[in-house]
């Protein structure tokens, strides 16, 4: 998009590259069904994925809380495959162990997608 300046892909992609310490306890708060928290760290990294799937593409978001994201995502080109049925999956039914792996394996897939368009972003932080 012409008038999506790269600093600001560059800003939130350094700004949301890095998910909350409550993500390193996603094991912990399955295994005792703490569901609640879960769910909200859960959002959280689903949010940071999302804006910078959003950044990478040079695309604004739409709406803060992500309305009609079914349509906005599968505009974007860039996006790790199947990305919305992927993210879908976390949701409906049951959360398991590998529910949780799906985004674990989504968050590393959206760090590649950074790591081949900004290389000069340091995420090994967050790899």
């Amino acid at each position: 998009m012409d008038g999506y300046p790269t600093e600001l892909t560059i800003y939130l992609i350094k700004e949301y590259k890095e998910v909350t310490n409550s993500w390193h306890s996603r094991y912990g708060l399955l295994e005792r069904n703490d569901w609640y928290l879960l769910q909200q760290v859960l959002f959280s990294v689903e949010k940071n994925i999302l804006i910078v799937l959003f950044a990478l593409n040079k695309e604004f978001i739409q709406h803060p809380g992500f309305k009609w994201l079914r349509k906005s995502v599968n505009a974007l080109k860039v996006k790790p495959s199947n990305f919305l049925e992927r993210l879908e999956k976390v949701h409906i039914g049951q959360l398991t162990m590998r529910d949780l792996q799906v985004l674990e394996k989504l968050l590393v897939e959206t760090y590649r997608l950074i790591e081949r368009a900004y290389p000069e972003i340091d995420l090994n932080e967050v790899c």
